[in-house]
């Protein structure tokens, strides 16, 4: 079981790097062949626009990583239903995004970019429910190998836009061309392996994904939400030019956790079994693999704090130096991003999620709260001490559940199928 946990770890970890690698290359592109207020549209959008990914996942994700690999027997009939249900909620949310943009009175060009990015959910959902359904089954190839033509694709189509010297928007539908063109490959994949593409709605899926997914998805749309809550608040109390400083380093946090994220990925379907069958066993795991999540994060720890200065004027120019400060604190928030990010494989898998809800709201608000007042005495380094200050309540409030839930003897029993 370890060697498979360890070799998934490291091919998800690895394809991580490699996409991200491609994806922070091409970011750092766009902010030195844009202006400083352009490229601010441009990683506003994209953040506005990401938060709703986990509105349109709904929680699917985690609940497929919490039941798939207990009943492997029925993956036909869980991804024939939870297809049809993807597609619902795209469109969903895809509506709700319009409606936003709209609502809250954005500028031309950032109105018309988020009119055309927002019809990202629908094939981002398809895209994300095969690669889910292949790491369930501990099958991760499919996922990296995807993530790597569709980061490298974007990447490409991006570079063209900027040769053509087009607007911000044909950023944007570069990005859903190579989102289409790699979901193309993935439904002929998903037919080999013998995934059907044939949707299918029914009245007791969303029932019984309602039921679940709803803890889920309170708490994936949280956390997506909260990475970026200073860049929302900062582009809208301070405009474009901060937004886009500040974009230019939060991104090195965006790309950082994404290496504890491939690791909670890998290890969850083991979590998940353990946690109904040896929850000893699981304690010990759960804090081995959080000390090599925490010391993957102490190289880039000191990176930011020792050499930010040059750091920055390399990859971004003198033009974002005023940057330095709040990445500084970011790296501070990296080891207790790292670490409590595995929490969530023990928490939502547990009964103690209902209860846990309450308090991540709390959580939430409060952090969103000091995004909006330390940014206006603090300016951008205001925004990035709110995320500080949120990991460390996070990991006090994870870390409580965590003992009560491993301290408990009753075990899980397994859900049924959908």
């Amino acid at each position: 079981m370890e060697k498979r946990i360890a070799k998934n770890s490291l091919y998800l970890v690895l394809g991580q790097v490699a996409a991200r690698t491609i994806g922070f290359i091409y970011f750092i592109f766009l902010a030195r062949s844009l202006t400083v207020e352009n490229f601010g549209i441009y990683a506003w959008v994209l953040g506005f626009v990401y938060n709703f990914l986990p509105v349109a996942d709904f929680g699917i994700e985690r609940y497929i990583l919490k039941n798939l690999p207990r009943h492997l027997n029925k993956s036909k009939d869980y991804f024939r239903n939870l297809l049809g249900l993807k597609l619902v909620l795209g469109s969903l949310t895809l509506a709700l995004v319009i409606s936003l943009g709209l609502i809250i009175g954005l500028s031309e060009e950032k109105l018309i970019s988020l009119l055309i990015f927002s019809t990202v959910f629908i094939p981002y959902n398809i895209f994300h429910l095969i690669i889910s359904f292949q790491n369930a089954r501990e099958e991760v190839i499919t996922g990296v190998f995807s993530n790597l033509f569709f980061s490298l694709l974007g990447a490409l189509l991006g570079v063209g836009v900027i040769s053509l010297k087009l607007g911000v928007a044909w950023l944007f539908i570069a990005y859903l061309l190579s989102l289409f063109i790699s979901v193309l490959g993935l439904t002929i994949q998903a037919r080999k392996t013998g995934l059907p593409l044939e949707p299918r709605l029914k009245k007791e899926t969303i029932k019984k994904v309602w039921q679940e997914c709803r803890f889920f998805a309170v708490l994936v749309i949280m956390s997506n939400f909260y990475l970026r809550i200073p860049l929302i608040t900062i582009g809208r109390i301070m405009g474009d030019y901060w937004s886009g400083i500040y974009g230019s380093v939060s991104k090195f946090l965006e790309a950082g956790i994404l290496i504890p994220q491939a690791i909670s990925l890998a290890v969850a379907p083991t979590f998940s079994r353990l946690l109904i069958q040896n929850k000893n066993k699981l304690k010990k795991l759960y804090y081995q693999t959080g000390l090599g999540v925490v010391g993957l994060s102490l190289a880039p720890l000191a990176l930011f704090i020792l050499a930010g200065n040059w750091f920055i004027n390399l990859i971004y120019g003198e033009r974002y130096l005023p940057a330095i400060p709040a990445l500084k604190i970011l790296a501070l928030s990296l080891p207790l991003f790292f670490f409590n990010y595995l929490a969530a494989n023990i928490i939502e898998n547990s009964k103690e999620v209902k209860k846990f809800i309450p308090w991540a709201v709390s959580h939430f608000l409060i952090v969103f709260l000091l995004a909006i007042l330390l940014p206006g005495k603090w300016g951008i380094v205001g925004g990035s001490a709110s995320l500080l200050i949120g990991e460390v309540a996070r990991l006090i409030l994870n870390q409580k559940f965590i003992n009560d839930i491993l301290g408990k003897d009753q075990d899980l029993k397994p859900e049924a199928t959908s």
